[in-house]
């Protein structure tokens, strides 16, 4: 099959990934049609396959020799910012056409400009990426994102390359933890934590923000502890990117996110420190005090992401719903991971809020 992808955003280079996926582990030919050569890319931040803005020409020759367009976050069949291409008439000549959701409903709707209603009432066979936006979705099949582990900046470093800091911490958004509910990893808070082992240990921190991607990798691969979103209770492509790197990342994973990882990767156990920020610094001090078993423990989770996380096992789920699609069948949601019963919902939806309401209010966050 001949897969097509339509992004108007980079989210976080995921589409890239998956297209580079596609090609290097599976049969099938993808391509990647980002709209626009993306702020951050000017900088060498992520790469690109198709620029419309640039090559419009060769955009329109490859929806038109596709068998599948895959539609990303923000598009759907009456969005019109690759046009002419047209992909309501695309599909009605023949095309199959999915959509996947990488954002919450309303963060989608805004940025199409579009009634929430429209989102969540998208007519298109959906995917939605196994982190925190899969329980907003639930119609939507799961699938995972991955890291290109087995690539040089994803591998561990080599025995003599220069060591780095102590701590190594990338947020995109500089936003307190109890600020925005998921669109933060709580910058403030987190160096802060470090600022304050810094005084206690003498260790030393890193925070990588507003980097190119390649650079943080590189930083990030000559620190001693990753620290990831400890404040909402979702993974990250940031923490994979760490451990992928053989770092001890710590990161905060609530119930339903555990459950939906363990579903991608077919295993119950897990490579995270999954700890609160709150409750980090004890573990920190720990960590900095056991350079050793810290390390070990970063090679263990390398470990368990190239067993049973790796982006060559990953991609067959998006090969499955191609194919599916391709013999005529629909993308039902997993049996494991449906939210038909009241207590489903209530555990994967509410209850996570509820208590991050309560966490930002014992922080000094106020009622939310």
């Amino acid at each position: 099959m001949r897969i097509v992808h339509f992004s108007t955003n980079s989210l976080a280079g995921m589409p890239l990934r998956l297209v580079q996926g596609l090609n290097a582990h599976t049969p099938h030919e993808a391509r990647l049609v980002d709209l626009e050569r993306y702020s951050l890319e000017k900088l060498g931040w992520y790469e690109h396959d198709i620029v419309f803005g640039e090559t419009p020409e060769a955009a329109v020759r490859a929806a038109e020799e596709a068998d599948v367009l895959h539609l990303h976050n923000y598009l759907d069949l009456d969005s019109r910012a690759f046009a002419p291409i047209d992909f309501r008439a695309l599909q009605r000549r023949g095309k199959l056409v999915l959509r996947q959701f990488h954002s919450i409903p309303e963060v989608v709707a805004d940025r199409m400009g579009a009634p929430l209603a429209r989102v969540l009432g998208c007519e298109l066979p959906a995917l939605v990426i196994s982190h925190y936006p899969e329980r907003f979705y639930p119609q939507a099949r799961v699938v995972p994102n991955f890291v290109p582990q087995d690539e040089p900046a994803y591998r561990p470093p080599a025995e003599d390359a220069p060591s780095g800091c102590d701590l190594f911490f990338s947020p995109t958004k500089l936003t307190s933890a109890w600020e925005n509910r998921w669109n933060t990893k709580g910058a403030p808070e987190v160096e802060a934590l470090m600022l304050a082992l810094a005084a206690e240990t003498g260790c030393t921190c890193e925070t990588a923000h507003g980097l190119p991607l390649a650079e943080v990798l590189r930083r990030r691969s000559r620190a001693r502890i990753v620290l990831d979103d400890m404040s909402n209770g979702s993974m990250h492509l940031s923490g994979l990117e760490g451990i992928s790197q053989g770092k001890p990342v710590l990161a905060y994973l609530d119930e339903r996110q555990l459950r939906v990882l363990a579903e991608m990767a077919g295993v119950s156990s897990q490579p995270y420190l999954n700890v609160r920020l709150e409750d980090a610094r004890p573990v920190l001090r720990r960590l900095l005090a056991a350079p050793d078993e810290a390390r070990e423990m970063g090679a263990e989770a390398r470990r368990w992401l190239v067993r049973h996380f790796s982006d060559r096992q990953l991609v067959g789920r998006y090969v499955d719903a191609y194919e599916e699609l391709a013999g005529g069948g629909g993308l039902s949601r997993q049996k494991s991971l449906r939210l038909d019963g009241a207590l489903a919902r209530f555990q994967a939806v509410e209850l996570p809020e509820l208590a991050w309401r309560a966490r930002a209010a014992r922080r000094g966050g106020g009622e939310h």
